[in-house]
């Protein structure tokens, strides 16, 4: 009898601080587990868009926008496609363009670069690094280094050197690159009138944003302007390219003086890893950034079927989670416009799960024969083969998805990341306490038996 009173007052005395320790670790779970769970759902509710996690064009905020078939050049989805409005460095399509229509165009021909062209008043401004006065570049280097790096420099040299006053192309010898460049601005205004764009107007070949918004074009103008582009092989292969380096001269010995790479998301991450269900690969275009003109992109595409696809984007409100990525934050909206556009289209979907961690192998041919060759009239880009001693890069379609939980985990702002992993490690503790607690009470209950 003795010994149940002693237990029965032993026990009175410890249950108050049994329910206290209770009582925190419930609350301190709770407390975990939403800072937890408070990532993980940010993550579900701001990437889980309908369509496996990815944004729908539904969701998408662009204040223009158009989209057409790149075949025929027929329109099948457009918003405010007609408003005039600044466009930034996706003017660089029309300079393109307008480069291989002139009379006078070489991709060989040297050009001449001034101190004007290299004289850019942002320190920010895109620019190729090393370039000054009194170097030369190759025509066809100059178009890589304009579409790719969206270098402003480059864009000056090309339009002084093609303007008919400078350099490369002067036969009245004036020697005057600031008139060339005029005269280059306002050929570029010819042919938008040449091929009927009545919203356009353009007064210099990079995009920079006039005071009077003189310089201008629509979503739709811009369309037609990147079609026609996209019909000039040179154009078309070079807007495709992740990277490219400029030659080496005698000015520039390094080999790697002047590396650029490609700011267009859609062709640097590519339709794989974008878990594309329509495209086979996305083709390009062009991104631009101005006050004025806000983000923009052109992108391009192929899909399985072989349609081709333009989206013009003016205006792209980057999704909040990917305020930190500029390059993936353009992307995602126009890849659901454009997942939209093929489907309207009538493209066949082809539910993508790629194995990006499959081992890859050497393919070496046995013979001479073995050695991939493109049919006639074939764009080598689109070939599924391998160089001979190259790496493969076909993917393994048995598993997997283009885009996990970790690379959506990364895209969350910084400050809910740590949060995650202070609510995970909170949790992880908690748990450790209440097994040691757990431990500690059934010594207890031994020691109390014993006596």
């Amino acid at each position: 009898m003795l010994n149940r009173r002693q237990e029965q007052q032993s026990g009175m005395r410890t249950n108050p601080t049994l329910l206290r320790n209770r009582r925190a670790f419930i609350l301190l779970l709770i407390l975990s587990l939403g800072i937890f769970f408070f990532g993980a759902i940010h993550v579900v509710a701001d990437t889980g868009w309908p369509n496996g996690g990815w944004m729908t064009h539904e969701d998408v905020k662009i204040e223009a926008y158009c989209i057409i078939d790149g075949d025929t050049g027929q329109v099948i989805m457009e918003h405010n496609a007609d408003v005039r409005r600044a466009n930034a460095s996706t003017t660089k399509i029309m300079t393109a363009l307008t480069l291989v229509n002139d009379k006078n165009y070489d991709p060989d021909r040297i050009l001449h670069v001034s101190d004007h062209a290299v004289n850019l008043t942002d320190p920010n401004s895109a620019r190729i690094k090393g370039l000054k006065g009194g170097d030369k570049i190759r025509t066809l280097d100059a178009m890589a280094a304009l579409l790719i790096a969206s270098a402003n420099d480059v864009a000056r040299v090309i339009a002084q050197n093609y303007g008919g006053y400078y350099g490369a192309i002067d036969p009245s010898n004036a020697n005057d690159p600031e008139l060339s460049q005029q005269s280059f601005a306002k050929n570029m205004n010819i042919l938008a009138w040449e091929l009927g764009l009545e919203n356009t107007s353009f007064t210099n070949s990079a995009g920079f944003d006039e005071r009077d918004q003189s310089h201008y074009t629509t979503a739709r103008d811009l369309a037609t302007i990147t079609f026609e582009a996209m019909k000039h092989p040179q154009i078309a292969h070079i807007v495709g390219m992740q990277r490219y380096r400029l030659p080496p001269d005698e000015n520039h010995k390094d080999p790697f003086w002047a590396p650029i790479s490609n700011s267009n998301g859609l062709v640097a991450y590519g339709a794989d890893l974008l878990d594309s269900q329509y495209f086979a690969r996305y083709t390009g275009v062009k991104t631009g950034t101005t006050p004025q003109a806000g983000k923009c992109l052109v992108g391009s595409g192929v899909t399985h079927d072989g349609r081709k696809i333009i989206c013009v984007a003016l205006g792209i409100a980057i999704p909040e989670m990917y305020a930190d990525n500029s390059m993936y934050g353009r992307a995602i909206p126009v890849r659901a416009l454009m997942e939209e556009g093929a489907r309207r289209l009538g493209c066949p979907a082809i539910e993508r799960r790629v194995n990006f961690l499959a081992p890859t192998t050497v393919t070496t041919p046995t013979t001479p024969d073995d050695t991939p060759s493109n049919s006639e009239g074939k764009d080598p880009d689109q070939s599924n083969t391998s160089s001979p001693g190259t790496i493969s890069t076909t993917p393994d379609s048995t598993s997997g998805n283009g885009v996990g939980v970790l690379a959506s985990v990364r895209a969350l702002p910084v400050v809910l990341q740590i949060l995650m992993i202070l609510g995970l490690l909170a949790v992880l503790f908690l748990i450790k306490w209440l097994i040691v607690s757990i431990v500690r009470n059934l010594k207890r209950g031994r020691r109390r038996r014993r006596r």
